[in-house]
């Protein structure tokens, strides 16, 4: 039997881990039963997410007003029956982040990055078709990417793998459009990297994530126009002149990508919610 204390919203809980199970522990003192003694037993308005093994991980609040209720499970269960999230505000599924462990034990829990390796890693220029599920550009399971973890730690804040995934596809996406509905959009088709996968209009965490990556790549990457007339003749024997663009780059700190999208943002190019 393993025991640790993890304070949350301030007040100390005492967990118990026995056969890679977590549990909820209260201790009490035996008291005679003239004293008339009451306890208190206070149970924490969360979820306690866990390893495989039974180490914690984080903490999420549960919402007010709803029927949501105390439970300790792994982050496999999580992803699978609730998929809750904590890193879009306006996204389905929110809820805060109250609590992260950051001993040691916990650390092979994710695969860690900066948001510079994020970056370096969707700035390399690729085939738009090496973005499809388990191709070159399918970070979530490359190697130097996600390498099919479940969660990563970014700058010491976990995510989901497949949230950050999308950004390295929405980069490029932009790159080929230079346009932010247009990356938008192509994520909206295209974002589950499957062909076969219906349009995913939903608010969910991964419609976020292509439109944070957009704003990242409009304000990294711009483009001059460059004029070649003429060049191909039509079948109507006119010259049709051939329009290219020369991409240049300016200076985006990676860190831009920690931003969740605003309201203001969500009005301007959210297209799955209009």
């Amino acid at each position: 039997m393993k025991e640790s204390i993890h304070v949350i919203n301030g007040k100390a809980y005492t967990f118990s881990t026995k056969e890679n199970k977590t549990y909820l522990t209260f201790k009490s003192t035996s008291r005679p039963a003239i004293e008339n003694h009451v306890e208190i037993c206070i149970i924490p308005s969360c979820k306690i997410i866990t390893r495989s093994n039974g180490d914690i991980l984080f903490a999420l609040a549960l919402k007010k007003g709803t029927d949501e209720k105390f439970e300790i499970l792994t982050a496999q269960q999580l992803y699978d029956n609730t998929a809750w999230q904590w890193f879009e505000p306006l996204a389905d599924n929110y809820h805060e982040l109250i609590y992260l462990n950051d001993n040691p034990e916990t650390y092979s829990a994710y695969k860690h990055f900066s948001w510079q390796d994020i970056v370096d890693f969707a700035e390399v220029d690729r085939p738009a078709y090496q973005y499809r599920a388990k191709s070159e550009g399918d970070w979530k399971a490359h190697p130097q990417g996600g390498a099919k973890y479940l969660m990563v730690m970014i700058d010491n804040y976990p995510y989901w793998t497949d949230a950050i995934g999308q950004v390295p596809f929405a980069i490029d996406t932009y790159r080929l459009y230079h346009s932010i509905p247009d990356t938008v959009s192509t994520g909206i088709t295209w974002g589950s990297g499957k062909y076969y996968d219906a349009a995913d209009k939903s608010n969910s965490y991964d419609n976020y994530f292509v439109l944070r990556a957009a704003l990242y790549a409009s304000k990294r990457f711009f483009y001059e126009r460059i004029d070649y007339v003429p060049v191909v003749i039509s079948e109507s024997g006119k010259s049709i002149p051939i329009v290219e663009y020369k991409e240049a780059t300016r200076e985006v700190h990676a860190s831009e990508l920690r931003k969740p999208i605003t309201e203001m943002e969500v009005q301007s190019y959210a297209a799955w919610k209009k």
